[in-house]
């Protein structure tokens, strides 16, 4: 079991690396995350080196933007928020390490949580709505990936999260069926567990009038049930993380099963070519033939 980090590692080490050292030489990385997010970090003005612009690209960016996540995210970053990203991007930040805005402490993981601050932006909004009993049951969409989607579906005591899951192979569908009936089966034994479900190829009852569902012939669905206890002001944050990383999550371990039971069946046909070979008869020399007077002689 692995829970994956919430930041970006490669962007907290950076951000870290230049504020402990104060090192101020160029700048110019390129990396990318999940989910086909890339950044760029770079010293745009050689003559003024602590000055470090950090660019996110993303292809559900400015859907997120315009469902709260512009005003998030110049409420979190305040002038660190270029009005302009870079061109080929998104979102742009620009921070002069020199002379910070706030704690420099603070920065890499503030800074580091760039996607997903601008992810959470529709989730709050949402479980908000839901918090103060306002669920209109009206769905919201986040096309976060090329052929899969989240839909939020707000209701007055409760929202439920569909996440629309493409499977490159009918068997990794099986495996994740597996994988989240243990979730189903967990929730049996202890308080507080969100209501899990999983379809395959066919979508669940709440998206059965919503006129942008697309891809139902080759994705599974997983439709998950929140209540107050998860949307509350103590818990939402942390609900927010676990659903930003679930689908990667669940990725994980279905490559991790595969691999487990690659590496058995590799075993198991290990131990069954020595039993194989143990059970082969040994070579009969062959014995020298004579004639009658006592001469061998070789068949040819």
């Amino acid at each position: 079991m692995i829970l994956l980090e919430f930041n970006n590692r490669i962007l907290f080490e950076l951000i870290e690396q230049r504020v402990q050292s104060g090192r101020n030489d160029g700048l110019e990385t390129v990396f990318v995350d999940f989910d086909g997010v890339s950044f760029r970090a770079t010293t745009p003005n050689p003559d003024q080196p602590s000055l470090v612009n950090i660019s996110m690209g993303w292809s559900c960016a400015r859907q997120l933007l315009s469902l709260g996540g512009q005003q998030d995210l110049k409420k979190i970053y305040g002038p660190m928020l270029q009005a302009s990203p870079e061109k080929g991007y998104d979102v742009s930040l620009s921070v002069d390490l020199a002379n910070p805005p706030e704690d420099p402490k603070n920065l890499p993981l503030k800074i580091s949580n760039l996607k997903r601050h601008l992810f959470a932006a529709p989730f709050k909004q949402v479980f908000a709505d839901v918090a103060a009993k306002k669920g209109n049951g009206q769905i919201v969409s986040i096309d976060y990936r090329g052929n899969e989607s989240i839909y939020l579906k707000p209701e007055n005591d409760s929202c439920t999260v569909i996440f629309s899951i493409a499977f490159s192979e009918d068997a990794d569908a099986v495996f994740a069926k597996v994988f989240l009936q243990e979730f189903a089966d967990a929730r049996k034994n202890m308080r507080g567990v969100p209501s899990i479900k999983f379809t395959y190829r066919e979508a669940p009852m709440e998206l059965e009038n919503f006129s942008g569902l697309k891809n139902v012939e080759s994705n599974g669905f997983v439709s998950m049930v929140l209540f107050d206890n998860h949307l509350n002001a103590k818990n939402v944050f942390k609900t927010i993380n676990l659903l930003e990383t679930f689908r990667n999550y669940l990725h994980y371990h279905i490559k991790c099963s595969k691999a487990y039971m690659h590496n058995r069946m590799r075993s198991k046909v290990a131990d069954w070519l020595k039993v194989l070979n143990r059970a082969r008869p040994d070579p009969i020399a062959e014995k020298a033939k004579k004639v009658a007077s006592g001469r061998t002689f070789v068949r040819k």
